[in-house]
């Protein structure tokens, strides 16, 4: 990828999305798109065909999703699975028929893999066991993007691959607490207990393993993939570390700087118990690949005062 390069980023405006079109920036590329929904609507193939026409773009991030928690996907599986599934269908079945050359990189999520796995989960694990409930429509719809991608390499000869990120957090992430990311959802809370004296109340027993990485250093390990890599094989995308999601709590509590007790309600689900991310494949293709700690990405966002009004507000 050079400074020239048409890079086309779908899901722009999102926290993933974002912060690629911030890593691309950083390595000098000028020619970036980044449209957003009312542009061109991903839902509707006659719109993704003609926006491909138009650009014919030389590299396609395609990081655009419905995404949730929980609750969200507790209460919509059906909308996360349609329209998770005519996104990346109707991005393929467009460039097939009129930017054959795009190389296309589709995001998955470790969350699509299978509810009991060994740990930490390897890319092979994928459809090799039952999905969790709560999670159930988003991960067929991923999974149905992923197989995808290696049917339209395999048949038409698209350059797609494909990532598989752990559980993000970082810049320009989604706060709501019914359909945003666990680790967003923490931070907001904790806030709001600072700011407001609202009481903490956290889902489950705390006891689930997890992990967390800071949406830029994905961002990192993507552009590298886009620029250093060509298969059909997914790619696992992680930190490297983990914790409870009780200790995720305690961290940012400390980094807050509120000391209020946490009530933790086990009348609602944990969903999986344990989820680490197996980062071997990655780092034989990008040796150097070093996201930083839980700590410094939490700090990077609580000193973003323009963040933070964001969480608050």
């Amino acid at each position: 990828m050079d400074k020239d390069s048409k890079t086309l980023i779908f899901g722009g405006s999102g926290l993933l999305g974002s912060a690629v079109k911030r890593v691309l920036y950083t390595k000098g590329l000028e020619n970036v798109l980044a449209p957003r929904s009312k542009e061109v609507n991903l839902l509707e193939k006659a719109e993704v065909k003609k926006y491909l026409n138009k650009e014919k773009p030389e590299y396609i991030f395609m990081t655009a999703g419905l995404v949730g928690g929980i609750v969200g996907n507790s209460t919509r599986p059906a909308d996360f699975l349609y329209e998770n599934s005519m996104m990346i269908l109707n991005l393929l079945e467009s460039a097939r028929e009129v930017s054959p050359n795009s190389k296309i990189l589709y995001t998955g999520s470790n969350c699509i893999y299978p509810k009991e796995n060994p740990q930490p989960i390897k890319e092979g694990r994928l459809m090799a066991g039952k999905l969790e409930d709560t999670n159930k429509g988003y991960a067929v719809a991923k999974i149905l993007g992923v197989v995808g991608c290696e049917l339209y390499r395999k048949q038409y000869g698209l350059d797609v691959i494909c990532a598989m990120p752990t559980n993000l957090y970082g810049l320009n992430d989604n706060y709501d607490l019914e359909n945003g990311h666990m680790i967003a959802g923490l931070i907001k809370k904790f806030l709001l207990a600072k700011e407001k004296g609202k009481e903490i109340i956290l889902w489950g027993t705390g006891n689930p393993i997890r992990e967390a990485l800071y949406s830029e250093d994905c961002a990192d390990a993507l552009v590298y993939l886009m620029e250093n890599y060509s298969s059909d094989e997914i790619v696992n995308i992680g930190p490297g570390f983990h914790y409870s999601i009780k200790e995720f709590a305690e961290i940012i509590g400390r980094e807050i700087g509120i000391d209020s007790k946490i009530k933790w309600d086990s009348s609602k689900p944990d969903g999986t118990f344990e989820k680490r991310t197996d980062i071997e494949r990655l780092k034989s293709i990008y040796p150097d690949f070093k996201p930083r700690s839980f700590i410094e990405g939490l700090r990077n966002i609580l000193s973003n005062e323009k963040e933070v009004k964001k969480i608050l507000s």
